[in-house]
């Protein structure tokens, strides 16, 4: 790849790795308001703070930035072996708009998860149900979160792969 292929590759990255920190953020925003004790207790402590915001910030960055970066090469590397590559504005706005899904999703989860649990009958329910209850509803939506993500970057990829070209005169071709 010559130089200017490289700063394209390098910047599609960076708009990736910045849509996924930002979907990171917003379930982090989420699921540490429902229980900021799986940031603040079963995670490594990496700041004297118990801010569900801030704990959003931190770890929806930090556990976020890295799979975007791992799903930008095959986006990219698919888009490169097309005939006509589709533009990096294209490829984004598909990125952006699965990211939306996939946020929607987690969201479902997060509730299915939540509700599930209201099943167990009140006389067995502990003393910390409620708080375990909520606990566990946002430690199953980000076990899922991972699978999630690496379904939808291959779906991408597929999808670049498949997409129709457009000529530069807007008409389709094969």
């Amino acid at each position: 790849m010559n130089r200017q292929a490289w700063i394209a590759f390098f910047t599609f990255a960076a708009k990736v790795v910045g849509l996924t920190a930002a979907m990171g953020v917003a379930l982090d925003l989420v699921t540490a308001h429902v229980a900021v004790e799986y940031f603040t207790v079963h995670h490594p402590h990496v700041v004297d703070s118990k801010s569900p915001i801030v704990m959003a910030l931190i770890w929806g960055i930090g556990a976020s930035w890295w799979f975007g970066l791992i799903a930008a090469i095959p986006l990219w590397w698919v888009n490169c072996r097309r005939a006509i590559p589709l533009t990096q504005a294209r490829i984004v706005a598909m990125v952006a708009r699965a990211l939306i899904a996939t946020w929607a999703i987690m969201m479902a989860m997060l509730v299915g998860f939540y509700s599930v649990a209201s099943l167990v009958p009140d006389r067995q329910r502990g003393p910390n149900f409620e708080a375990d209850r909520r606990l566990m509803a946002v430690a199953l939506t980000h076990m899922t979160e991972y699978v999630l993500g690496a379904i939808v970057a291959i779906v991408l990829s597929v999808r670049i792969a498949r997409i129709r070209a457009e000529s530069v005169d807007g008409s389709i071709r094969p």
